[in-house]
């Protein structure tokens, strides 16, 4: 799914352009919200560092104050309670609505709605609760607080600017035309000359998927490629531990061969004894795998998830490497001369 979302990030330079003389931080928001053109949603945004207090409990996170329309563009429509309005933003309300993190934090297992906390010694009152993101690299996206915009600037942060702008497009086929738009959008509203026409940086979304994309592909490749060497190995290990036993038990076999044993029923032996070794080995394989990844779970913060999928294919794979690199073994075993089985020292 391609994301119709572009993100106006604003470089000092252009703050101090918008915060000097009596320009209007939110003019450019303001203008691009009642463009008619590619542009179908706008949310300003501005964070800082806050502290959370609710009775003897407090914790350190990230609060953002961002526009009505950012829990359809963020995709952050509460799970619980509501979003704040834009009634509310007008009247710069002390409404907060809290991600998991701060949740589990603060709360534990309390219902959070309509509890009163204080952000930054201000008393805010709790209405809703955001949708669990998980984590983006070492950045918990469930660790936040998000406020109206202008309850951040002028009651929280103190800030006269925002730090950026998120706008969606109508579709992902009109982006270029949307991204030209919003840029001639800016430049016009703040009369921004010479150096400081490039005083902001319009990321795509589209883009930045796109190569995370192409990061997870060419990642998932090189796992994979060590995957396979790790299985080429393992497999040879296999043959070599399988050429051993045919050859500790030439006589036993032979002995098999001499009171009617058939080579498909040799073969067949040893086939079985390669797959239940590798079998057995797939098995613990997993389960050491699944240990890893939640105590890396529990240290790093990420969510993870193990699908019964991927612990049928693992077990599977496991068997059919023992089934290939077993069947010269069991090959060799079979073709033995009963004879000279029976008399090898």
């Amino acid at each position: 799914m391609m994301l119709a979302l572009v993100s106006i990030l604003f470089t000092q330079c252009s703050k101090d352009n918008l915060t000097s003389g009596s320009v209007n931080n939110n003019l450019a928001a303001d203008a691009l919200k009642k463009a008619n053109g590619n542009i179908k949603a706008v949310s300003p945004t501005v964070g800082g560092r806050v502290q959370v207090v609710y009775e003897n409990k407090n914790w350190n996170t990230r609060a953002q104050g961002t526009g009505f329309e950012y829990a359809s563009v963020r995709a952050a429509k509460p799970e619980f309670g509501r979003f704040f309005t834009e009634e509310e933003i007008q009247l710069r309300a002390k409404v907060a609505v809290v991600g998991t993190t701060v949740i589990s934090n603060l709360f534990g297992s309390t219902d959070p709605v309509g509890k009163t906390i204080k952000l930054n010694r201000i008393n805010f009152t709790v209405i809703g609760v955001l949708p669990q993101k998980g984590s983006t690299g070492f950045q918990d996206q469930d660790d936040t607080v998000i406020v109206p915009v202008t309850t951040a600037m002028y009651r929280l942060l103190g800030r006269v600017y925002v730090d950026s702008i998120d706008v969606e497009a109508k579709s992902p086929d009109v982006m270029p035309d949307a991204t030209e738009e919003i840029k001639q959008i800016i430049i016009a509203k703040h009369a921004l000359k010479g150096k400081n026409v490039d005083s902001f940086q319009i990321r795509n979304m589209e883009d930045i998927q796109n190569t995370m994309k192409s990061i997870t592909n060419t990642m998932s490749l090189l796992l994979g490629s060590i995957a396979a060497i790790s299985l080429l190995v393992g497999g040879i290990g296999i043959m070599n531990i399988m050429l051993v036993s045919v050859t500790e038990r030439t006589k036993e076999i032979g002995l098999r061969k001499a009171i009617g044993a058939q080579e498909k029923d040799i073969m067949i032996q040893f086939l079985i004894e390669a797959i239940v070794m590798t079998f057995g080995g797939g098995i613990l394989g997993v389960m050491l795998g699944v240990l890893i990844a939640f105590g890396m779970s529990n240290l790093a913060g990420w969510t993870v998830v193990v699908t019964s999928f991927s612990i049928i294919l693992s077990t599977v794979f496991s068997a059919v490497i023992g089934l290939v690199f077993g069947l010269f073994p069991a090959r060799k075993a079979a073709k033995l001369n009963p004879i000279e089985a029976l008399r090898f020292e």
